[in-house]
């Protein structure tokens, strides 16, 4: 075979050698369905010849999608581009610089999709192969190979997804390449096409998995039920497919609100069999966990949690245990890995080998027990700082359990630390330390009613290079969300009145009370969480969803995404939504210069890396990148 290596090339050879070389098996003990455990040699023949078999090529691929070449682009191709953050510590790393300052190039590393192509051919191969299984051990049973195939179909439509939203127009791989003999040279498909593929793949996936709960807990560790794909997981993925198809059908229709409607329609219906099935598993899971943590209830009749306490004026320290950021993202009740509010997780563990490399790489970091860093990227401004004209009001907790700012200090900074997902100490001289697990909260400082809101605050890591914390792909307030927009894009009086009632849950969970210097709450909590009406005033009821979004979601790999389906929608990139984006992000910039490089509907997907043009004839770039002398094929 000649040289053209394109990725289906390498993906068939990578296949060949994964089942005709050295095979990376993987066990599932109770505890760690990722545990890793090297084995001999095993050839083609000798393999798929056991249940184990089948579960260790199910685990690689979960396992893929927690590694690095995955991961990382999770994060640049759903965060970099938008408002959240800007530049941190690049240094000399062109092809995050590029990316931040919209300067995309089909040359730059981050336009590779090897690492998602990979884990669909590992689905792939895993629906092929697994039905033989049944005739070889009688331990794995059709039941057994039902949910294999449920999980391993939404696996694939959640890559092709990622994919459409990144690429716009993509290879649909949905046969397993196993060898050189087969047709490695894949043709790109409209956007609509590969979703539709997507929900077929989920819709059957919904009857096959497992429901969430189903899977067993073991030593207080749920890593199963939210670290592998449920019912939950597929009926989530579906109502965001929806809202994305339902995106591009406007675009194509020339932004007509009405091409729309049928796909709004089904991902409410989905969000709705969600919210519904995850009340009835939160309510059964607090029953049986809370262990005197009776201050964790559900919020507004919704399956989110909130500390009841935190809101009713007691001692300063269980007002941050139970913080939902804190147990969702650093610590608090159960730890902060697989809380009962997420869908899906990409799982990590201690160990050097399953790290998440992603976060202190991009957001923070810390050597030897020093001052946490700003890493390759630092919060907005806008992000970072609270206040009436800022994304965050001064009682919200989130901006507190998502950035550090010195400015909060009075410090006068121009990089904030994004420790959203960091394990850290929060120290303050003087201060009396609370501790929770794996965080550390002290307080000396909070500023009287008249102002609100935590004033001082300073943070140590305990991160390190490696990270355990898991990152959470889906959870409820996202499908609250999700929920919302599709009814606000509906706008009937009725849909819109119900949207608000989900932002406005969201939102007030989130706030707490006034507080003075002893930590003690004053006033009524309600008095602190009606500024919802002051921060939404005027907001129109799009913006007001989005908005949340972009508070709730703020560094979750979420928020170029919603920014690309609004322009989408709009079939425009200056929509007031658009532009107020484009100043937040270029504050104090030339903000012209870069909203000119988002002029076209185009521009704001990826380029097709330059590399798979130069061996793939059957690829076409997108119009935006497009030389004047095509890319010379091999």
């Amino acid at each position: 075979m000649n040289n053209n290596k394109t990725i289906i090339v390498r993906i068939a050879r990578s296949a060949k050698a994964l089942l005709l070389g050295t095979m990376v098996a993987m066990t599932c003990s109770c505890d760690d369905f990722l545990t890793i455990s090297p084995t001999d040699k095993i050839v083609l023949e000798d393999f798929w010849k056991s249940k184990e078999d089948v579960e260790s090529m199910v685990a690689e691929s979960y396992r893929m999608m927690s590694h690095w070449n995955f991961l990382s682009r999770v994060v640049v191709w759903g965060e970099l581009r938008g408002d959240n953050v800007v530049e941190g510590n690049y240094g000399n790393n062109t092809d995050i610089k590029n990316i931040m300052e919209a300067n995309l190039l089909p040359s730059n590393s981050y336009n590779s999709w090897d690492a998602f192509y990979s884990v669909i051919n590992n689905c792939n191969q895993v629906l092929k192969y697994a039905p033989g299984v049944l005739d070889e051990d009688p331990d794995f049973t059709q039941g057994d190979l039902n949910v294999v195939r449920g999980e391993m179909l939404a696996v694939r439509a959640l890559c092709h997804f990622y994919l459409v939203r990144t690429f716009r127009d993509i290879p649909l791989l949905t046969e397993a390449m196993v060898d050189d003999s087969q047709n490695l040279y894949q043709m790109q498909v409209d956007p609509i096409v590969a979703l539709d593929s997507c929900l077929n793949d989920l819709k059957e996936a919904e009857n096959l998995v497992l429901t969430t709960g189903n899977y067993p807990v073991n030593n207080e560790i749920n890593n199963k039920n939210m670290g592998r794909i449920t019912k939950d997981a597929v009926r989530t993925i579906i109502a965001d497919v929806n809202l994305w198809k339902a995106a591009f059908l406007e675009w194509k229709a020339g932004g007509d609100d009405a091409a729309g409607v049928e796909c709004y329609k089904e991902c409410i219906e989905y969000c709705d069999k969600v919210l519904n099935a995850r009340m009835r598993y939160a309510e059964n899971w607090l029953k049986e966990n809370r262990k005197g943590n009776d201050d964790i209830e559900l919020h507004a009749s919704y399956p989110i949690v909130y500390a009841s306490d935190a809101t009713d004026g007691y001692e300063k320290d269980k007002r941050f245990e139970h913080v939902p950021y804190t147990m969702s993202f650093g610590g608090g009740l159960r730890g902060c890995n697989n809380p009962i509010e997420s869908v899906f997780e990409l799982q990590h563990t201690e160990r050097e080998a399953d790290g998440n490399y992603e976060v202190p790489y991009f957001y923070s970091y810390s050597n030897d027990g020093k001052a946490c860093q700003v890493g390759m990227l630092s919060a907005a401004r806008n992000v970072a700082i609270s206040g009436s004209n800022r994304l965050y009001w001064r009682t919200d907790f989130r901006r507190v359990n998502y950035v550090y700012s010195q400015a909060d200090a009075g410090e006068d900074v121009d990089k904030y630390i994004i420790i959203k997902y960091g394990h850290y100490n929060a120290i303050e001289t003087g201060a009396e330390e609370h501790s929770f697990g794996k965080l550390t909260y002290s307080f000396t400082e909070y500023n009287t009613a008249g102002a609100g809101g935590i004033k001082d605050h300073k943070y140590l890591s305990r991160m390190g290079g490696i990270g355990n914390v898991n990152w959470i792909v889906y959870r409820i307030s996202d499908v609250m969300l999700m929920k919302a927009e599709a009814l606000t894009l509906l706008g009937g009086e009725e849909e819109l009145k119900e949207a608000t009632d989900l932002v406005k849950a969201v939102y007030n969970r989130s706030q707490m009370g006034y507080m003075d210097n002893s930590g003690k709450v004053i006033g009524d909590f309600q008095n602190s969480v009606d500024n919802f009406e002051v921060v939404t005033k005027a907001k129109k009821p799009l913006e007001l969803v989005l908005d949340e979004r972009q508070r709730e979601l703020a560094f979750e790999g979420k928020r170029w995404y919603d920014l690309v389906r609004v322009a989408l929608r709009d079939n425009t990139t200056s929509s007031d939504i658009f532009t107020k984006f484009v100043n937040n992000k270029y504050e104090g910039m030339n903000t012209q210069q870069y909203s000119a490089k988002m002029a076209t509907i185009d521009q704001l997907f990826f380029p097709i890396a330059e590399r798979e043009l130069k061996t793939n004839s059957g690829l076409v770039q997108n119009e935006a990148y497009k030389k004047e002398n095509e890319i010379e094929k091999n």
